[in-house]
């Protein structure tokens, strides 16, 4: 492949086969062969062949196969790109500026990753080459929504945007950070260790009191004020302190403003019955259920995750606002002083550092426990690997339909706790490989599988996009489409392959067969190469709500036991009383 950059109007003659197939109506079969109505965006436009145009483009892409998993397209095709949007998509001749030839490869919309703890610049480097156009933290997330977004503005390789963050809110409320210290994910792990250095673990060792869960549910709504794109909670690492009513009340919150509830469910991956993962999964469902609200069920790939999909297959089946995710690794990324892995708490979780927790800085297990609690004391912002899943669900996994793809990447930091720099050597990369290798692996697991191609399309880019489309948001992205904003990754069908892998020195190793990757229609990987200092990623946030005032109302008066007593104390409602813990290390 090559890219003629001439200004030379460049004219495309294509054989009368590549007509074969034709535009999509408005009806269409999706990729598991049931008829729906196509598009949740009111920009859906399934028109594949326009006619040629002696228009000149910024960037035409020539010769590749264009796929759409919204209209189920799947043709070659020339596409047309011009102020950051596919203007057209056609058969005939057209002109461009800047011309690719993508023959023998995928033009497919970019891929959407839901689940990104990581806006540091080498850590997007990595995920563009691995196909990535927008990154989003529907799980952790941040305190305060403007902090965050200041702080990305025209500062963002891709895409980016974030919901606001059950444990960082905590952390404020409960523990006395501030906001500026809580408002970026990218140093969410620098956030725990905070608290804990300061021997004050409340956010995940103690019950809100009255005040506090009043404190936490006003943050909430500024947030959701202020343009946050979920409501989120990692309550997974707290749920030795989150009674059920304060995570129903946090999807009442989201079910006020229309949003997604982005959960990362009670109970861990190791722990036994009765705490087994897809329980905690019921718990929010059941909520979702209440309240008729939108749900993103993240990294479902744990204990008894069929039970979790199949719940989300059937409820998007009738028709449900809720879709499940989950990144392709058996090893999880916790820091060392999580919750679950303290010393009163590791092996009642079924945690042994010995056989299934792998040390960064040697690649191997540690070597006993009082290694692993020295650093635990001494580094509690330290990122291990943690073993915690079948290796075979691996390729069971891929077989899973309308489901998004995310890395769960978190941040690898300097000794110093700063950020890698951007043009940092993949081999000096000291984090999780699926942070590099997330879509790859999916895609040549995937290929391996025998399953079609359309499939893993449709999930590494239109799934996030259909659901979010439902709540308004990413509306022009996720598809290939004319009209659509020009977020486009261009692959090699049967070449594109993770490189990275655990071994140190290779964690960070870039994937391969992916070319180009176009964000807004700038390309941030050009023929394999980066396009580093690019600052093309645009922010996605819902619009920012200044009419009437911050209020912790959820709407569900008229629900409650004492809807029919005029004049209710609402300083009546009873709560647990909190109970101390054991902060003992």
């Amino acid at each position: 492949m090559k890219v003629n950059t001439s200004r030379l109007n460049l004219m495309i003659l294509l054989s009368a086969s590549a007509l074969a197939l034709s535009a999509c109506n408005n009806m269409s079969k999706n990729i598991n062969n049931e008829i729906q109505n196509v598009g949740t965006s009111p920009y859906t436009n399934c028109s594949f062949d326009a006619s040629a145009s002696s228009e000149v483009f910024d960037t035409v892409i020539i010769n590749g196969r264009v796929m759409d998993p919204e209209c189920d397209f799947d043709g070659q095709r020339n596409v047309g790109i011009k102020n950051g949007e596919i203007a057209l998509i056609t058969a005939g001749e057209i002109t461009g500026k800047e011309v690719i030839d993508a023959k023998d490869h995928v033009v497919a919309p970019g891929f959407i990753n839901t689940h990104s703890h990581s806006f540091a610049p080498f850590e997007q480097r990595m995920m563009a080459h691995d196909g990535t156009t927008t990154i989003l933290d529907t799980e952790l997330g941040v305190s305060n929504v403007n902090i965050f977004y200041d702080k990305y503005k025209d500062n963002s390789l891709l895409n980016y945007g974030s919901g606001i963050s059950h444990e960082e809110v905590r952390r404020v409320v409960m523990d006395g950070l501030t906001q500026e210290q809580t408002s970026d994910p990218t140093f969410a792990t620098i956030s725990r260790g905070l608290a804990e250095k300061k021997n004050s673990r409340n956010w995940s060792l103690s019950i809100a009191t009255p005040n506090q869960h009043e404190e936490i549910l006003k943050m909430y709504d500024q947030g959701m004020r202020d343009g946050a794109i979920t409501v989120n909670s990692t309550y997974g690492y707290m749920g030795y302190s989150v009674p059920t009513y304060e995570i129903f009340d946090l999807q009442k919150m989201a079910k006020k403003y229309n949003r997604y509830f982005g959960a990362h469910t009670r109970f861990g991956t190791i722990e036994s019955l009765p705490k087994n993962y897809s329980l905690g999964v019921r718990e929010v469902v059941a909520n979702a259920v209440a309240l008729d609200g939108a749900l993103i069920l993240s990294h479902i790939q744990s204990q008894n995750w069929p039970e979790s999909y199949e719940l989300c297959r059937r409820f998007q089946e009738q028709g449900k606002d809720m879709f499940c995710e989950y990144y392709p690794s058996i090893y999880g990324t916790p820091n060392i002083a999580t919750p679950q892995l303290l010393p009163d708490k590791i092996k009642l979780n079924n945690g042994d550092p010995t056989k299934m927790i792998i040390d960064p800085r040697t690649g191997k297990y540690f070597e006993s426990w009082e290694s692993f609690f020295a650093l635990q004391k001494e580094k509690p912002a330290e990122v291990v690997f943690i073993e915690m899943r079948d290796k075979k669900w691996e390729k069971q996994w891929v077989h899973m339909k309308d489901i998004a793809l995310a890395n769960d990447v978190i941040t690898t930091l300097t000794p110093e706790g700063k950020v890698l720099p951007e043009d940092t050597d993949p081999s000096e990369y000291g984090g999780h490989p699926r942070n590099a290798r997330t879509y790859s692996y999916i895609f040549r697991m995937a290929r391996e599988e025998g399953l079609p191609l359309m499939h893993t399309v449709y999930n590494a880019a239109y799934t996030p996009a259909k659901y979010f489309s439902k709540v308004g948001l990413f509306q022009k992205r996720g598809r290939l489409q004319p009209g659509m904003i020009a977020d486009i990754t261009i692959f090699h069908p049967e070449n594109i392959a993770d490189a990275a892998t655990l071994k140190i020195g290779e964690r960070g190793f870039f994937s391969k067969g992916i070319p180009y990757v176009m964000v807004g229609g700038s390309l941030v990987v050009n023929n394999g190469k980066d396009t580093l200092g690019m600052r093309p990623g645009q922010p996605i946030r819902y619009d920012v709500i200044t009419e009437g005032e911050v209020s912790s109302e959820l709407n569900d008066k008229k629900y409650q036991w004492h809807a029919d007593l005029p004049g209710y104390d609402e300083s009546r409602h009873t709560y647990p009383t909190p109970k101390p813990h054991d902060h003992e290390h």
